[in-house]
């Protein structure tokens, strides 16, 4: 494999995530279904702005998951959804644990969380292929290609790794490697699939094409609990969620902000 460094600036530092984590408080149950509803307020916090499914904007929330959300709490007798933007995905955690949250969502939590019950994902996310149209699918279809990645992200981890010959060009971050991909130096880019339809939704279908996810990682709301889905919160906001993608509404707003389904499959 050969590894081509596109630029000298120093490399990014991954996001630090929160390791471990300690039991919720009794009176941190703030995520029950009753209380929200007499409280009429669904509290729920992000941290980090992921174009098209949440964003801070003018002082609120906009997005997909806004969009899904609003829905989901009129079906489960909510009066009303209240979105906050924490700082970092470790305060997201602690305001979730203090009670001062009902519900958490962010693409940078930790994989890895005690104590938590998590809803039925909005989508997956995960590394993807964007390249030309007709471009490559599968990860074995990359073989002999030159491939763009950002700096020190886990894609480049991923890529270098593949147990074939490939030329890895490196870019200090993913709008680089887009104006290398434009520019015809490389052949494709492997990054985050938001970023990817953020890129492609900004080019167009003529221009590009993207993978399906290499692999996935659920996006999803996070409440106080455990593990198991038959709390009453997690079975209503579920049911609420199944009737969005039954009856059509799913796949509309899905498209409205991705111009594709993004639904995520293997949920159960």
């Amino acid at each position: 494999m050969i590894i081509v460094h596109a630029s000298r600036a120093p490399l990014l530092l991954l996001t630090a995530l929160l390791g471990g984590a300690a039991l919720f408080p009794a009176h941190a149950q703030a995520g029950d279904l009753a209380k929200i509803q007499s409280s009429g307020k669904f509290r729920i916090g992000f941290s980090t702005d992921t174009p098209g499914l949440v964003t801070w904007e003018n002082g609120k929330a906009a997005g997909f998951a806004v969009e899904v959300v609003d829905m989901i709490a009129k079906d489960i007798k909510v009066k009303g959804v209240t979105w906050q933007k924490v700082a970092t995905p470790e305060q997201l955690v602690k305001d979730l644990r203090a009670g001062k949250l009902d519900a958490i969502m962010d693409v940078n939590l930790p994989l890895q969380l005690d104590n938590v019950a998590r809803q039925a994902p909005f989508t997956c996310t995960g590394g993807v292929l964007l390249s030309r149209p007709g471009g490559p699918e599968f990860e074995e279809d990359i073989k002999g290609q030159r491939i763009a990645v950002a700096t020190n992200s886990p894609y480049f981890y991923y890529v270098r790794n593949l147990p074939f010959e490939k030329k890895v060009n490196v870019f200090a971050n993913s709008d680089q490697a887009l104006l290398a991909f434009l520019s015809g130096s490389v052949d494709s880019l492997v990054l985050d699939r938001f970023d990817a339809l953020k890129m492609y939704n900004r080019v167009g279908a003529k221009k590009l094409h993207i993978s399906s996810p290499l692999w996935n990682q659920h996006l999803q709301l996070v409440t106080p609990g455990s593990s198991r889905r038959d709390s009453a919160l997690s079975a209503a906001y579920n049911v609420a969620f199944t009737k969005l993608e039954d009856n059509g509404t799913y796949a509309r707003l899905s498209k409205k902000y991705f111009q594709q389904d993004v639904s995520c499959e293997g949920w159960n």
